[in-house]
């Protein structure tokens, strides 16, 4: 009896709540995405992610007793793990503002497990009069203000801040040109490097989340800005803060465009940017190592003209300025460092990158087909307790690219 009782309780229970999510307005969506090949060849070997779809930059020379340099092969693959799949939600008034999400994901998995789904965004987005509010994963600020217009899934990296992010961001419009940002954001497939390797624990450890804030200016032909970006993370427990700094500029107009972005940056390994942080002494109370960070130069300028038919050049560079305070040499008289373009065997430190790259794109409203070549050249010397290098020597990528898309 009393089992028949809990029984209606719950389906009244359900019906109950059916009834009262039946009556509300329902949300909208849209199913957004597209199917994509990409297919490249490269003169060497490099530091990239997802089986090379996304490079980053020429490995140094691995040199064998016979002269031979190992990571000087030529490789090519083809892959359609960058199809990607998204929903975006218009939903019912939520404290009177207009409310939306989104969800999306690709097919680029983790580590080195590709081929599985990857979550990319999923937020939540409420937009009052002059305020938005965005609270989950998206990109983060210093990669959404301005990306280049390039075919190539990397969008210029490692020259561009490249993140996604679980954040909680603000933006008011103080009027129709310009709007001041803030966000708070943790670290989740984009993660610092360190001791243990790419972690997020550096960060959770240090409980504070990375802070940025910044002003954009926008009008028909221009968007423009400013940015402050700034962490502070624990690794065992030594406290590591590190700032970064970002300006940017867009300008277009009709069928022409121009981009660039300029980033001075402490530690800027979650970006997938050249720089990290070095072992610069031993605490007296603890006997752990203390840090000091590796400090990076990087700009950008991305060019493009036409809709249908779309030509485009790219320039990146990127050098390396050393570190805060003198690294610490071990008793063998080898630094520890930790960050891209670091090799803590050979101790190689890259000293600067540059990139020039040109492309052109095909587009229709369903379909999109490109094609880029990119000469990649980096510069690796030994490293100095400065966070420079000694006797510097060039490596070079030459990268042919080819990507074919249906867009839903």
């Amino acid at each position: 009896m009393y089992f028949k009782k809990f029984l209606f309780f719950i389906l009244f229970l359900i019906i109950s709540v059916y009834t009262i999510i039946a009556s509300e307005p329902s949300s909208s969506y849209k199913l957004y995405g597209f199917v994509r090949s990409d297919i490249y060849l490269n003169t060497r070997k490099n530091y990239e992610a997802i089986d090379g779809l996304f490079n980053i930059h020429p490995l140094p020379k691995d040199t064998t007793s016979a002269g031979i340099d190992k990571n000087a092969t030529p490789n090519s693959e083809m892959l359609s793990v960058a199809s990607r799949l998204g929903i975006d939600f218009i939903g019912t008034e939520i404290l009177g503002a207009k409310s939306a999400a989104k969800i999306e994901c690709d097919f680029g998995g983790v580590s080195s497990n590709y081929y599985l789904l990857r979550l990319r965004q999923a937020y939540l987005k409420l937009n009052w009069q002059k305020t938005e509010l965005l609270i989950g994963q998206t990109w983060h600020p210093m990669f959404a203000n301005i990306s280049p217009v390039t075919p190539s899934l990397s969008v210029g990296s490692p020259f561009q801040p490249f993140n996604r992010s679980p954040q909680i961001r603000l933006k008011q419009n103080l009027n129709s040109n310009f709007s001041v940002l803030s966000a708070v954001s943790y670290q989740m497939q984009y993660m610092s490097q360190g001791p243990i390797g790419s972690s997020a624990s550096y960060m959770k450890n240090g409980l504070l989340p990375s802070l940025h804030v910044g002003i954009d200016f926008k009008n028909s032909n221009w968007n423009s800005g400013i940015g402050l970006d700034g962490k502070s993370l624990k690794i065992n427990h030594e406290r590591l803060n590190s700032a970064s700094a970002v300006i940017y500029a867009q300008y277009a107009n009709k069928k022409f465009q121009v981009r660039a972005k300029s980033v001075l940056g402490q530690n800027m390994s979650e970006y997938l940017m050249i720089g990290g942080y070095g072992v610069s002494g031993i605490n007296s109370i603890s006997g752990e190592a203390t840090y000091t960070n590796l400090n990076t130069s990087s700009s950008w300028i991305s060019m493009a003209y036409g809709t249908k038919v779309q030509l485009g050049v790219y320039g990146g560079f990127i050098q390396n300025l050393g570190s805060n305070k003198n690294l610490l040499a071990s008793s063998t008289g080898k630094f520890t460092s930790y960050g891209y373009g670091y090799y803590q065997d050979n101790q190689l430190l890259m000293d600067n990158l540059y990139r020039v790259a040109t492309n052109i794109t095909y587009n229709l409203t369903n379909f999109r087909l490109g094609f880029e070549y990119e000469l990649t050249t980096a510069k690796y010397g030994k490293i100095l307790a400065t966070g420079r290098v000694s006797n510097p020597y060039s490596v070079s990528n030459h990268r042919l690219a080819a990507s074919i898309s249906y867009i839903f």
